[in-house]
């Protein structure tokens, strides 16, 4: 069994434990301020890889020992079973944060760690500089915590970040993160049946996230991972593993909708639906937010307009809110409506009945999200 650590997008954590009991009920994991803990057999990694929706990264409790000096450090981490995690052609990148330790320089704690490899291994190992967003091909992220003389030595299973699913290489301008947007729709109990209308697309993540979550599409289901590199990683049982979630899809044709005043934005929103293999699934229109119409019986409208900070710099938006609350309420009474916004003040300017349902940062801004009945 191994201990797992799920790394979770802050402010999202009830969520992700909701999800994670969802999917996988046998687990028990305990709630922390920056993930879930809990514990799991290897062919398990490879599905909460593969189903997860909501997480950033799921690493592998790897050892826990206390240091003091870096001898100590090197010690005990030469003594490790690298061999279990890391392959002669290998590359590594190591992450590490001190708190409250003698060991207070985290460039030389990573140096001893990689030192340490290398000894135990009996080869020269790669050491890279971490790239948020490259591929992790041949590279393993090892995550080191030092706190109170604590060193914990964490091992990534994900590779690249879970929200990048895989579809969408082109975004416009402030997108939100996919694992983000499929929070916010499980947050709003959207139900399939009910239409879905995002109205400020841009590259089309809420629209996309949605349909996934429709046809019970697993987000991984067309990445790669880094438990791929492992040398206990076993390629039938992963193969089969997909089979089986590929056979889990629903063939459902709910009422998805995405639009964007800006062309552009509509082109790419229709590129990353063909990549992640729900084209048709979802309509596409070119409309300014005064367009935008009702489409079959009352449903959600989930949403991130411009908030001033990124993509309106400058612009007083408050008239496009003030806009946005007039035709909800004139065209959408009886819907629901979930839309992100950076300031109180902003969001009253809809003048509807909103409440906030979470708080989060999206690309370095804080953000809430409001969620209002229209009537």
């Amino acid at each position: 069994m191994y201990k797992i650590f799920l790394v979770v997008p802050p402010g999202f954590e009830s969520l992700a434990k909701n999800e994670l009991n969802q999917l996988f009920p046998h687990l028990k994991p305990s709630g922390s301020s920056e993930g879930l803990e809990f514990e799991c057999d290897l062919e398990t990694i490879y599905e909460l890889n593969l189903m997860l929706r909501i997480p950033n990264r799921i690493l592998v409790r790897f050892a826990e020992f206390t240091a003091k000096s870096f001898q100590e450090l090197f010690s005990k981490a030469v003594r490790l079973p690298w061999k279990q995690f890391l392959k002669k052609d290998l590359a590594i990148a190591i992450r590490t944060t001190c708190h409250k330790s003698k060991l207070y320089h985290s460039g030389a704690v990573s140096q001893r760690i990689h030192q340490a490899i290398e000894a135990n291994l009996s080869h020269t190992v790669p050491l890279l500089k971490e790239q948020e967003g490259e591929p992790f091909k041949k590279q393993q992220l090892i995550v080191v915590r030092v706190s109170q003389d604590v060193v914990t030595l964490s091992l990534d299973s994900s590779g690249r970040p879970l929200h990048m699913r895989g579809y969408r290489e082109v975004v416009t301008k402030a997108p939100l993160r996919e694992n983000l947007a499929a929070g916010l729709i499980l947050a709003s109990d959207w139900n399939p049946n009910q239409p879905l209308i995002d109205p400020f697309c841009g590259s089309g993540t809420i629209p996309i996230e949605a349909a996934l979550i429709a046809r019970n599409q697993a987000p991984g289901l067309y990445r790669d991972f880094a438990f791929e590199n492992w040398p206990g990683f076993n390629l039938n049982n992963w193969q089969d593993m997909r089979k089986t979630q590929i056979a889990k899809i629903i063939p459902a044709s709910p009422i998805i909708c995405g639009s964007d005043r800006d062309q552009g934005a509509i082109a790419i929103a229709r590129e990353n639906a063909q990549k992640a293999r729900i084209d048709g699934k979802i309509v596409w229109d070119q409309l300014a937010i005064s367009d935008i119409q009702p489409i079959d019986q009352p449903g959600w409208i989930i949403t991130n307009p411009p908030y001033g900070l990124r993509v309106s710099s400058n612009k007083d938006i408050r008239n496009l809110y003030a806009r946005f609350g007039d035709i909800l309420r004139d065209r959408f009474k009886g819907w629901d409506v979930l839309f992100l916004c950076n300031s109180n003040s902003l969001a009253s300017q809809t003048k509807l009945k909103q409440k906030s349902l979470l708080s989060f940062a999206n690309g370095g801004i804080n953000v809430q999200a409001y969620v209002a009945k229209i009537i």
